[in-house]
């Protein structure tokens, strides 16, 4: 529940991005690790008409990043009192109707795993943000056992935030940390119903995830329950060759493809197919990726 040197620089890339943080709500009262010349050299790298002495820095709390952001409001929620949070709620049950459409950003940069309720509490986030509103969360993805209850997948964000739910993916990207605290490069991570297949990645580094995702409709949030991708085409595929209608969205030599040739040419065809077309890359700041998945972020 921190903004570090990363983090901040995450948040002046959402606002180029086109995130309004006029009404900010945080999980948990975020700590401010960035120093002062950090803030500096972010705010001189997006170009931005402000200066670090345009706000006070009274403690070592976060909120004067996000009035440098735009915040007229930056409200924070936690189940504690501990940090004199605005709100005390347990975000392990729903949030109060008062709360719900109330902001144009949500940012969580280190709570959500710690949260046992997962899909009541990203609810909450989803529920508290107006139309065209935008939740910003950084959370730990590889290599962290026993930081929270949680490490997550890519794909689970990219199927919460999802057009069933109102909510569209603008970024979501990964990057590491060394053993010396230096954080590499940024890599956009590809969305599997995308690629149609599982976007894998195999690590020794701890490695974060920073979402950004749009709230474009308002919509009834898990009316219809998240499932992976991958296992979503199975059926669909395994349901048109039991009723023997062919998917409108594939041609007919695939579905007769899957329909007549035998499992083990199947899978002997795939992996030569995989051979010659997946590129695997083992890279000093990830580890061992597919190049298609994990695209690197040349300039932001």
């Amino acid at each position: 529940m921190a903004i570090t040197k990363n983090c901040c620089k995450f948040l002046f890339y959402a606002k180029k991005l086109g995130v309004d943080f006029n009404e900010t709500i945080t999980l948990g009262r975020m700590s401010l690790y960035a120093t002062k010349e950090d803030i500096q050299d972010t705010l001189t790298y997006f170009q931005s008409d402000k200066k670090i002495t345009d706000v006070a820095f009274p403690d070592d709390y976060s909120e004067p990043v996000f009035k440098l952001l735009g915040a007229t409001v930056t409200d924070s929620v936690d189940y504690s009192n501990y940090e004199n949070a605005t709100f005390i709620h347990d975000f392990n049950t729903p949030i109060p109707e008062a709360m719900k459409r109330k902001y144009t950003a949500v940012v969580d940069s280190g709570t959500i795993e710690h949260i046992f309720n997962f899909p009541v509490a990203i609810k909450n986030c989803m529920e508290m943000l107006k139309t065209g509103g935008h939740y910003i969360g950084i959370t730990p993805v590889n290599n962290m056992m026993g930081h929270g209850f949680y490490q997550f997948s890519p794909e689970l964000f990219f199927n919460v935030f999802n057009n069933d739910n109102g909510f569209r993916v603008k970024k979501a990207i990964i990057y590491t940390q060394g053993p010396d605290g230096e954080f590499s490069d940024w890599y956009e991570v590809m969305n599997p119903a995308s690629v149609k297949t599982r976007v894998v990645l195999v690590n020794s580094k701890v490695t974060y995830l920073m979402v950004l995702a749009e709230k474009v409709s308002e919509q009834p949030i898990f009316a219809k329950t998240p499932q992976q991708s991958d296992y979503q085409a199975l059926w669909a595929i395994r349901e048109a060759l039991r009723t023997n209608v062919k998917p409108a969205n594939e041609g007919t030599l695939k579905f007769m493809y899957r329909k007549f040739t035998p499992r083990p040419i199947k899978i002997f065809l795939r992996n030569v197919y995989d051979m010659f077309t997946k590129e695997k890359i083992v890279n000093e700041d990830l580890g061992n990726f597919n190049a298609d998945h994990f695209r690197k972020i040349e300039r932001i």
